[in-house]
């Protein structure tokens, strides 16, 4: 067997069995604070679908484990890695983007809100533009009819990778942000025009949200 095949078949391997220990025992060390303080309680009631930035993912997945809510991937490579540690730390997923098996995987994420499930979109992913969202979310919430709730996530301290998201890895023992921001509800049926008004409107509330989670992991609001 070649080196790149096995490096290929090893990877998710490792991401599977050493990834969700090592982001759960990460996550522990944080000093978090969550906005408004009953966020983990409110996540667990209620169908709805919770957008993050791809490049902040890291915080609600070691932060929100064992929810059951179900996880929009992509089919890239990189995507299977993280697949296989969401489903490890208690999520379901569903695979698709923008470039492959989108459609398929907007369906399933549709039907999985309506029977009263979570879930979960990283907007931009999985290839950006950073922090600008695509309009997958707002399809999902509008089709399923379910609110569409933008979170932030910050960390004062962080290592940022050289990938197109920039993606963080918060510090051990650093102070982390979750904010819960406000919950839109985009009217049925939305195409066209109205449904990239409404895009530009959800893109405004993750930055809202985002921005609202830096301050308070600076420590610059109370």
């Amino acid at each position: 067997m070649g080196r790149r095949k096995l490096s290929h078949r090893l990877g998710p391997f490792l991401a599977r069995a050493l990834g969700p220990p090592l982001v759960r025992l990460l996550g522990a060390t944080w000093r978090v604070r969550y906005d408004p303080p009953d966020m983990r309680e409110r996540a667990r009631t209620g169908s709805a679908v919770y957008a993050f930035w791809h490049g902040r993912l890291l915080m609600p997945t070691a932060l929100f484990t064992d929810y059951g809510m179900t996880v929009m991937i992509s089919r890239h490579a990189d995507g299977e890695i993280i697949a296989r540690i969401a489903e490890r730390l208690g999520s379901r997923t569903v695979r698709g983007s923008t470039t492959r098996g989108g459609a398929a995987a907007l369906l399933a994420m549709v039907e999985v809100l309506r029977a009263g499930g979570g879930g979960i979109f990283t907007p931009d992913g999985p290839r950006g533009p950073r922090e600008v969202a695509q309009s997958g979310a707002v399809f999902a919430a509008s089709r399923a009819g379910v609110p569409l709730i933008p979170v932030g996530a910050a960390a004062r301290g962080a290592w940022e990778l050289r990938s197109w998201d920039r993606f963080r890895i918060p510090r051990p023992f650093t102070r982390v942000a979750m904010v819960l921001g406000e919950p839109l509800h985009p009217p049925p049926g939305l195409e066209g025009d109205d449904l990239e008004a409404f895009r530009v409107r959800f893109e405004e509330g993750m930055r809202a949200a985002n921005g609202r989670a830096e301050r308070l992991a600076a420590g610059e609001e109370a």
